[in-house]
């Protein structure tokens, strides 16, 4: 990797001249930016003869992130380094050293004195200090993660200095979170199931940003051996794999924190006869509490899964239960009010997990509807408050929990669900002021949510989201979405510049473009819809005036992808995401730019019948071998192809089936048009006429000529 040598002769001398402050952890491009950083004069730089050094008391606990960093050297000099294990801190030697506070390793304790940087005995666990000097580099933790977290901060701060040697700017760093539980979730209920290398693929990024958790939401993809009829066979995981990806997910310090849906979300169950019996309504969504059946089934779920993850924690869900009382609880629910019959379900699945000795988490949005029996829930369970708007102050969904002593959690949205591309302006000021205001009220958690509500998502075009995410909840009070921007380049993708987050804010702006326009932004139902239908028109009539500009934002977000792929350094398998996401917010704007282009090339052959010429020309315009609907038929069956090869890297085979048949469809729409005009055009030299605009769906000026009436 190049940089030019003005560029870090500058960035040097600014870290040289200013004092110590914020602004010097934005200038290092650091994610999370630490606590407390002083730069000093210097660098470390990185020869064949720098090596890893790690106390030999915890070889085992630390060789991974030691080999983390031996890794990330290497990238950068193309030289792994060697890893040995000593007693305690060399007293000579350009050595990197990972070692421990408080064991009598007075060498380590002397230097950490002098730099400032001792660490007392009620240090956080997670905290760790940093001192990088020309001579050596030194990460001290009390456990094994806080030198895990150092050395992420350490594999950042590695870069080629301003004569392009490989070293790392000399600096102290006391660091320690803001949150105990930094966590994020992913849906892999509702199409989208990954492999299992996906999943350690994402315990190894999250972590990277210290993240310590790892959600995984599930309504029936478990392979129950109680309840064999709950779960697609194959794509389901299996209790060996559970145990694979707990074990993998200590290795680097997450936690797997299991949400087995036991209240609400249950359709896939309850759509089958053997359990319908136990819907509030038939075949709903909802557990019924009146029938003993549901807490049978419950206990028969949870006591085959919760052992399986030895966290300390199990999340039940129970949102969004909207029919409970509309069915077989109606008449309970009237005599004792829907919050009571509500609150009496948590307590009856709390006692069924009471042997495990967990916290339970359950959602916090139906309980904090009535404050008054949230005395009444045990105190141990932890309420985890959810909203994805970007709202100015979340407080009053925390503020009853508090009141009522009951744990929270906060748990913002990354904005992907049901998207083209996720809204990630909605979601950082989301995931900023949600995550602050939970630090001020006491949370100790924050679960940031990716949802697949529609089956389609791709979890990477969800990394900027996710890592602010984790940036928010490890920094303390209001995090800076300008210093994230500014920081993301180099954090994420080791790529120097800011191309790739301004690309990513230009396919974001697209969102913002089209909820301008009264859609809510660019969204996958949208992309699916028939251009060619009254909706369809009125779509293009109402986004016509910001259509050019989505598509030049998408365009140029497209460009640089393709222009400064070589420069991403780590990270650039999620590129294919964000290049798939631009290509398909390109063809949504060809879409509402053709839909009024073929309705005017055709309004025109209409009204010009006579004039063969004209005929002919509007309507090769429209289908031939440059026609409009050939262009949309082709982008879509290009899409779906490389949407099918996207989803094949990252998840099983199941439900992929259930969203290429939309490419399908829609292909299929375009290529019927095709064949119907092409009839048009050989009949036409028949008989001279061809039939009316709105007999092929030709509407657009109609719609249009209504939308500008008083």
């Amino acid at each position: 990797m190049k940089f030019r040598q003005a560029t870090f002769a500058t960035l040097i001398f600014i870290l040289m001249i200013l004092p110590s402050s914020p602004v010097r952890a934005q200038a290092l491009h650091l994610i999370p930016q630490p606590r407390q950083i002083k730069t000093q004069s210097g660098e470390f730089l990185l020869t064949p003869k720098t090596e890893i050094v790690i106390t030999r008391a915890h070889v085992q606990q630390d060789r991974l992130a030691a080999q983390i960093l031996a890794a990330e050297i290497e990238r950068l000099t193309g030289r792994k380094p060697r890893i040995r294990s000593e007693q305690s801190l060399p007293r000579s030697g350009r050595v990197i050293f990972l070692g421990r506070a408080g064991e009598e390793d007075r060498n380590l304790e002397s230097l950490l004195e002098k730099q400032g940087l001792s660490i007392s005995p009620n240090f956080s666990g997670q905290g760790y200090v940093l001192d990088a000097a020309p001579a050596r580099i030194v990460i001290a933790a009390r456990t094994a993660q806080g030198v895990f977290y150092g050395v992420q901060t350490l594999r950042q701060l590695l870069r080629p200095d301003p004569e392009g040697r490989p070293s790392c700017p000399a600096v102290s760093i006391r660091d320690w979170p803001a949150m105990t539980w930094r966590g994020v979730q992913d849906d892999i209920s509702r199409g989208p199931i990954p492999t299992l290398d996906y999943l350690e693929s994402q315990i190894r990024t999250i972590s990277a940003y210290k993240i310590n958790l790892l959600g995984l939401y599930m309504e029936n993809v478990f392979d129950f051996q109680s309840e064999p009829l709950v779960a697609p066979k194959g794509p389901s995981l299996t209790a060996a794999e559970i145990k694979q990806i707990v074990a993998y997910g200590r290795q680097y310090h997450v936690t797997i924190l299991p949400e087995q849906e036991a209240f609400g979300h249950l359709h896939k169950l309850l759509r089958l006869e053997t359990y319908n019996n136990l819907a509030e309504i038939p075949h709903g969504d909802v557990l019924t509490p009146l029938q003993p059946g549901s807490f049978a089934l419950i206990h028969s779920l949870l006591t085959e899964l919760v052992p399986l993850f030895p966290g300390p924690f199990f999340h039940i869900g129970a949102d969004e239960t909207t029919q409970l009382g509309l069915g077989q609880t109606q008449a309970l629910a009237e005599k004792e009010g829907i919050g009571r019959v509500y609150i009496d379900f948590l307590k009856r699945v709390d006692a069924i997990l009471s042997p495990y000795h967990k916290k339970i988490l359950f959602w916090g949005d139906i309980a904090v509807k009535h404050p008054e029996l949230l005395n009444l829930l045990p105190k141990d369970m932890i309420a985890v408050a959810w909203d994805y708007s970007p709202a100015d102050t979340f407080v009053p969904l925390l503020a009853p929990y508090k009141k009522s002593g009951i744990p929270t959690w906060v748990s913002p949205g990354a904005g992907n669900w049901k998207r083209v591309f996720p809204d990630l302006d909605s979601a950082f000021v989301n995931i900023r002021n949600f995550t602050r205001d939970g630090q001020k009220l006491g949370s100790e958690g924050m679960l940031n949510t990716t949802w697949n509500d529609d089956g389609e998502s791709l979890i990477d075009m969800t990394w900027p989201a996710i890592v602010f995410g984790a940036a928010c909840s490890w920094q303390r009070g209001q995090s800076s979405i300008d210093d994230f921007w500014a920081n993301y380049d180099w954090a994420f993708y080791r790529a120097p510049g800011h191309a790739f987050a301004g690309a990513i804010q230009k396919l974001a702006q697209v969102n913002d473009l089209l909820d301008d326009a009264g859609f809510g932004g660019a969204n996958d139902q949208d992309f699916w819809l028939d251009p060619f239908t009254p909706s369809g028109a009125r779509f293009a009539v109402e986004t016509r005036s910001q259509v050019q500009q989505v598509r030049l934002d998408a365009e140029g977000a497209l460009a640089t992808f393709y222009a400064k792929r070589a420069t991403a350094h780590l990270h650039a398998e999620t590129l294919d995401d964000l290049i798939f996401a631009a290509r398909r917010l390109d063809a949504l704007g060809m879409k509402i730019q053709y839909t009024a282009e073929i309705d005017s090339l055709y309004r025109d052959a209409y009204l010009h019948m006579v004039n063969s010429s004209q005929v002919y020309r509007d309507l090769y315009r429209i289908t031939s071998t440059n026609g409009r609907l050939e262009d949309l038929r082709n982008e879509t069956t290009e899409l779906e192809a490389d949407y099918a090869d996207l989803w094949r890297r990252q998840y099983h085979p199941f439900w992929l089936g259930n969203v290429l048949i939309r490419y399908n469809n829609l292909a299929s729409l375009y290529q019927a048009k095709i064949q119907s005009l092409q009839i048009v055009i050989h009949e036409y030299g028949r008989t001279a006429e061809i039939p009316p605009p709105e007999s092929f769906g030709f509407v657009f000026s109609e719609v249009a000529e209504k939308a500008a009436e008083p």
